[in-house]
């Protein structure tokens, strides 16, 4: 067995001594966009395909009510988005769009989202909760927008999937009115439990051990051995796109984005350095480890360190132009 197939088989060690089976759709719908490829929804009724799309919508909806993206930032974003055109890449089945709608008053806000079946969940969940939203499907790196479009962009846990990121930024640049601001939150490669193995594995920090390509035959393997029951989660090849890091995500890093970042396109309004164990829904209630990121804070400090104890890569960055 060749060196590389041993590092594999250890890499299934580690990840099946900690393994993850998700709950089946037909359970609980939850945050995953594979509830879409199980048979309960591939071969459902219209009743209950509608039922699995607004659950879903509904999911991210209470998700943001109950922990506002605001703390991300650690500042109300409300006044730098009342009354704005806004769009959100990377929308998934809508329903964070429509509690921003709310919080923020809004103008207008359109998705993009690259499954159509996304789009349908979001525009049905829109228009239940009477939100002005359109949305679409397109590629975040040739989004079918005339230049100068929107007052603002919104992407959250989205860039990390993305192919092409200095692209996707260049697109970004493009359709914002000169001043308009780009607020993004998304795990770098190097964040301990953001490795996008989360199907097969709850082990943190596996991607420091192994390199992206192990972990990908590593993870194919349990979900092959898995059988039937892991078809509406399966990877569909043994190995990484030209694009990928990892398992569905681009390998961006802390000192990677701040690079793309750095020239004459955007001017840095806000970036956020907070620690693991500082933000999150479930984090929120644990004094334990809101007492821990304290520890972490110095960490976040030192370019090496801060790819690993930054919570998330979060920016807001505004568009070089003339005042309006």
């Amino acid at each position: 067995m060749r060196n590389n197939e041993l590092f594999v088989q250890l890499a299934k060690l580690l990840m099946k001594r900690f393994e993850r089976i998700p709950v089946s759709p037909e359970q609980q719908v939850g945050r995953l966009g594979e509830v879409f490829r199980h048979s309960s929804f591939l071969n459902g009724t219209e009743a209950e395909r509608e039922r699995i799309m607004r659950a879903s919508s509904t999911f991210f909806y209470e998700d943001e009510l109950a922990y506002p993206w605001d703390n991300y930032f650690g500042q109300e974003l409300e006044p730098m988005l009342r009354g704005s055109d806004v769009l959100d890449v990377g929308c998934f089945t809508g329903g964070r769009d429509a509690a921003w709608f709310q919080r923020y008053k809004l103008r207008s806000l359109t998705g993009l989202e690259i499954r159509p079946v996304c789009v349908e969940a979001a525009t049905r969940f829109a228009a239940s909760k009477g939100i002005q939203a359109e949305y679409l499907v397109g590629l975040a790196e040739s989004m079918p927008f005339e230049d100068g479009r929107f007052d603002a962009i919104m992407t959250f846990e989205t860039l990390e999937h993305i192919q092409d990121p200095a692209k996707v930024l260049a697109e970004c640049h493009r359709v914002l009115k000169p001043n308009g601001r780009l607020f993004l939150v998304f795990p770098s490669y190097f964040h301990p439990t953001s490795h996008h193995l989360g199907l097969v594995t709850n082990l943190p920090a596996i991607q420091w051990l192994f390199t992206g390509e192990t972990l990908v035959k590593a993870y194919y393997d349990i979900l092959e051995e898995r059988g039937l029951t892991a078809n509406w989660y399966n990877r569909q090849s043994r190995d990484l796109e030209s694009w990928e890091r990892g398992n569905t995500i681009n390998g961006t890093t802390v000192h990677q984005f701040a690079r793309l970042v750095a020239g004459d396109d955007w001017r840095v309004v806000l970036r956020s350095r907070k620690p693991i164990g500082s933000v999150g829904r479930g984090i929120s209630k644990s004094r334990s480890a809101r007492l821990l990121s304290k520890l972490f804070i110095p960490m976040t400090a030192v370019p090496v360190l801060q790819e690993m104890f930054v919570h998330r890569i979060t920016y807001i960055l505004e568009k070089k132009g003339a005042r309006r």
